[in-house]
C-alpha cells in the first residue's frame, strides 16, 4: 500500500486498483454490468469503474463522497489515503486474505453513490465475479 500510494500520489488518476490474480482490463463489474469498456473510461470521472480490496478514487468522485475524512468515519475501510491529487487510495481489509464477501459488500454500499446503475449478472466469460449483485442505483 506504501508503495501504491507513494506512485500516485501526485496524480488525479480515474482509477486504481490491486485484485488478487486479476489482470483484466476490464474490471469485474464492468464484466458484471456488460459496460463496454470504452463507456467506462469515458465515465470514469462520473462513475467508479469498479471497486475492490484496494481502490483508487479520483479526486471529484472522493468529494462526492465526502472526502477522505468521511470514507475513513465510515468503518467499511482499514486505510484511507488521502492523495495530493485529491483523490483516496482506499484499503479495504489489513490483508488480501481478509478480503471476504462481508468486506467487499461494505466497500461496495460506502461507494454505491459513485458506482454505475445497473443491476450486476454473471458473467460466463470469467471465472468468477467478485461483485455484490444489487444495483448500485438503489442504496
Amino acid at each position: 500500500m506504501g508503495f501504491l500510494h507513494a506512485a500516485i500520489d501526485g496524480s488525479d488518476s480515474a482509477f486504481t486498483r490491486v485484485e488478487y490474480r486479476d489482470f483484466n482490463d476490464t474490471t469485474h463489474l464492468e464484466a458484471a454490468l456488460r459496460r463496454a469498456r470504452r463507456e467506462s473510461l469515458r465515465e470514469s470521472r462520473t462513475h467508479l469503474r469498479g471497486y475492490c480490496w484496494v481502490t483508487g478514487v479520483p479526486s471529484g468522485l472522493a468529494a462526492r463522497l465526502g472526502g477522505a475524512r468521511r470514507l475513513a468515519a465510515g468503518g467499511a475501510f482499514h486505510s484511507v489515503r488521502e492523495l495530493r491529487g485529491g483523490g483516496v487510495l482506499l484499503q479495504a481489509t489489513e490483508t488480501l486474505a481478509g478480503y471476504d464477501d462481508r468486506a467487499m459488500r461494505e466497500v461496495f454500499h460506502a461507494l454505491a453513490p459513485v458506482l454505475p446503475p445497473g443491476i450486476p449478472e454473471d458473467d460466463p466469460a470469467r471465472e468468477e465475479l467478485r461483485v455484490v449483485f444489487e444495483d448500485a442505483g438503489g442504496v
